[in-house]
């Protein structure tokens, strides 16, 4: 690493630790070519972990470190001191959502500089200034987002952009209105770095927060919060970059006022230390932080999100989304799509060849929209009636006639996908100097696997319209 960023690194985790937080004696922080500021075993340390089966604790985040809303809350840092004095005037706290909150009270304690307790952490993080080092699609140049035009990611950066400029149109207007000091300061670009921050950083509360420090925190919620409306940056323990591969665990019970990243894997030294975000499609990581996982001989990553038509559901949410896969749904190599397989005593339609790059959950949605009463009562009774594996691929003779409309809405709706993708396709190409667009490019390829691969098993017996 450069000599600023081994000071800066240094004073991070000299700060952390002497509140409570751990660093594995034998991890270091270094700078790599491609995934930046991230762990690995020191090259003049032993392997880890050395014969535990139980793994090893690479890094530690105790509770008192963490950035969130309720710091804004408190105040300050937790634990809260016995009356909490709010960051922001009451207007503002009541009528703003918590996670806008937390983002904005990140910003305050930017602009604190100096004089912020969480200095040395966000010294460490990629400054407002420094575009590139922390810009998601959301906010890419124009330029570069028309290189996603026609993918999955080009309709969820319409909705993040008119959110966040809501978001920070709304928040801004109550600390102007409430004559909050040096409101001016609280720019769109400071709100945009801090939401990127999180966006990339953070973790849900209820994942990595003990139940006593729930307990504790309950207090401080307002009465219509809940728990994961918001989430919380965890100093030091956030350099961990992912892997869905990794086999981890985030250990709350050890000891109640911190998190631990327990690590299950072996690692030699030199070998970069990895977290694990969870199963999260290239879509979901591309525009939550920034990068896509390239194919290899154990894992591919490549999905196509799809939305029924209707709107919003009963409870005002997004239509949910299902998975088509580049490998079928039940290949070793579909982590995400294989945790999306239904229960055993499911029927057999999902196991047609046709299907076996769709997420089931949208075969049976789609089997129930479309059946007659008749038809329904015939997949209702298969569904729970324990299956025979020797029936798999096969369905009654008298559901053929559903199985093939169902066939004929799937392939229309991914033969259209396909063909705007094609049409926005332009003349780019993942050799640039800009590597947003490079990214984009080569996002875009594996979507147009995807499609492709759903389209020939989709034809499969089709017959011609």
């Amino acid at each position: 690493m450069k000599e600023g960023d081994t000071r800066r690194f240094a004073e991070l985790t000299e700060w952390a630790t002497k509140h409570g937080a751990y660093l594995h004696p034998s991890v270091e922080i270094y700078n790599d070519d491609t995934t930046k500021f991230s762990l690995r075993v020191k090259e003049s340390a032993s392997p880890l972990p050395a014969n535990d089966a139980e793994g090893f604790a690479a890094v530690s985040c105790p509770y008192n470190i963490t950035l969130s809303y309720l710091n804004a809350l408190s105040g300050g840092p937790l634990p809260r001191k016995e009356t909490a004095n709010p960051t922001f005037p009451p207007r503002f706290m009541d009528e703003v959502p918590p996670h806008v909150i937390g983002r904005f009270f990140l910003v305050h304690e930017y602009l604190k500089d100096k004089e912020s307790f969480w200095r040395p952490y966000i010294a460490t993080l990629p400054q407002p200034d420094q575009i590139n080092s922390w810009i998601l699609p959301a906010f890419w140049p124009e330029e570069d987002l028309d290189v996603l035009e026609g993918t999955n990611a080009h309709v969820a950066v319409q909705e993040i952009q008119a959110n966040v400029k809501r978001e920070f149109k709304q928040a801004r207007k109550i600390l102007k209105e409430e004559d909050f000091s040096n409101w001016q300061d609280y720019t769109k670009m400071l709100y945009n770095w801090a939401f990127c921050i999180f966006t990339s950083r953070s973790f849900r509360p209820s994942l990595i927060l003990s139940e006593a420090v729930r307990k504790e925190t309950s207090s401080l919620l307002p009465a219509d919060c809940e728990l994961d409306d918001f989430s919380v940056l965890q100093p030091l323990f956030d350099i961990a970059n992912h892997s869905m591969t990794a086999r981890y665990e985030w250990d709350v019970s050890s000891d109640p006022n911190s998190c631990r990243l327990i690590c299950k894997d072996s690692y030699q030294p030199g070998e970069q230390v990895y977290n694990n975000y969870g199963l999260k499609s290239n879509s979901e990581l591309l525009l939550g932080y920034g990068f896509i996982l390239p194919e290899t001989l154990d894992l591919h990553n490549d999905y196509v999100h799809v939305r029924k038509r209707g709107g919003e559901q009963e409870n005002g949410d997004k239509p949910k989304d299902f998975l088509i896969s580049l490998e079928p749904i039940t290949h070793p190599g579909s982590l995400l799509g294989r945790s999306r397989q239904l229960n055993a005593n499911a029927s057999q339609l999902h196991t047609l060849p046709q299907f076996s790059h769709v997420e089931p959950a949208l075969i049976y949605d789609l089997a129930f929209a479309m059946s007659s009463d008749d038809e329904k009562r015939i997949i209702e009774s298969l569904i729970s009636t324990d299956p025979d594996p020797s029936t798999a691929g096969q369905v009654p003779d008298v559901l053929q006639d559903l199985v093939t409309r169902i066939q004929q809405a799937l392939y229309a709706k991914v033969q259209h996908d396909y063909q705007l993708l094609e049409a926005t396709g332009g003349m780019w190409s993942a050799d640039s100097d800009n590597r947003n667009q490079d990214l984009a490019v080569e996002y875009r390829q594996q979507c147009e696997m995807v499609l492709l691969a759903a389209i020939r098993t989709l034809s499969y017996n089709l017959p011609v319209q």
